[in-house]
This record gives structure tokens, C-alpha cells and sequence, in this order.
């Protein structure tokens, strides 16, 4: 596997102008927010979905591998760690809410980032992942360009994990352009 490429950092300082929240309304009602405890923004960038969450819950963090990102995350007063999915640098049961907004596909070991999501959900806690519809023409054109600049992107319709399913109290769904998944993790 080549050795990672830090793409992001690049655009870093415009991506907000470039890719705006879309729905965090939508968001709050996925992760049923407000709520106690702290949410994970996983693959959370420069963090404009989780100041757009601040307010509605105890703490948020945001996790990247992106440097470049992670700065501007800060630079909004978030806490921000620098780690990756396949290996979260926290304790089990350490968020009552995780989400990922279009960065499901970016995984290297997507069964393995499922156990760690997983582990670091609190029982009763809530995960959302909500990823770009592939057989929409301009995500499959952005799919295309990440692939051609050696992102590490998937470009198929998301499959969850086995380990995911199993605890998905509802299948994904579809809506606004998107595919998402809830799960509630057993108490």
C-alpha cells in the first residue's frame, strides 16, 4: 500500500466554501440530539458538521488524519485528535453518539474500522454514517477524480460490514442524494 497522502491538507483552508454542511438539522434528528455525553465526528475534517452540532450535546470531538484539517478544526475551538478509524485512540464505551459524514469509503480496513466504531459506543449510544450516493452522476464524477489524485476512495454503493449489520437496528436508507446508517449499539 503506498504511504498516505495528506490530499486534504492541500484544500484544507477552503473546504468549508467548497463543501458546506448540507443538513445539519438532518444530522441532529439522525444522532438524536440534543443528548448527554460526548459525540465522536469521525473523519470530522475541519469540523463545520461538529460546530454546526456544538450546543446539543456535553462535548464533541473531531478525528482526522489530515493535519491540515485538523488545524482548521482548532481554529473553530474544537478539540481535535489526530488518529485513524482503524485504531481510535480512546476508551471503550468513551462516545454516546458517533458520526461519519462522507468518509466511510476513505477506510482502508473498513471491517476492522466497524469493530473499533463499535467498541468506542457506549451501550444504548447511537452511530450514524451517511456516505454520498454512488449512482448519482456528480458523486461517481468526484469518485472518479479521487481515484485519478490516488485518494484512497471507494466508489461503490456502501456495504456495511457484517459486524455493523448485525447491530443496525435499521437497514440504511436513502435520502437527499446520500445513503445513511443508524444503530442504536445494545444495551
Amino acid at each position: 500500500m503506498p504511504p498516505f497522502l495528506d490530499h486534504f491538507s492541500l484544500v484544507s483552508p477552503y473546504y468549508d466554501r467548497l463543501f458546506p454542511v448540507l443538513n445539519a438539522e438532518r444530522l441532529r434528528e439522525l444522532l438524536q440530539l440534543p443528548a448527554a455525553g460526548r459525540v465522536l465526528d469521525l473523519g470530522g475534517g475541519t469540523g463545520q458538521v461538529a460546530q454546526a452540532l456544538r450546543g446539543f450535546v456535553d462535548e464533541i470531538v473531531v478525528l482526522d488524519e489530515s493535519v491540515g484539517m485538523l488545524s482548521q478544526a482548532r481554529l473553530k475551538g474544537l478539540p481535535a485528535v489526530r488518529g485513524d478509524a482503524e485504531r481510535l485512540p480512546f476508551p471503550k464505551g468513551a462516545f454516546a453518539r458517533i458520526l461519519m459524514v462522507d468518509t466511510f469509503h476513505h477506510l482502508r480496513d473498513q471491517r476492522g474500522a466497524a469493530a473499533e466504531l463499535l467498541r468506542v459506543l457506549a451501550p444504548g449510544g447511537r452511530l450514524v454514517i451517511e456516505e454520498p450516493d454512488v449512482e448519482r452522476t456528480p458523486v461517481r464524477l468526484i469518485a472518479l477524480a479521487e481515484k485519478l489524485i490516488l485518494m484512497r476512495s471507494v466508489s461503490r454503493r456502501i456495504h456495511l460490514p457484517p459486524l455493523l449489520e448485525r447491530h443496525s437496528a435499521q437497514p440504511p436508507s436513502e435520502a437527499l442524494g446520500t445513503t445513511t446508517c443508524k444503530l442504536t449499539a445494545r444495551q
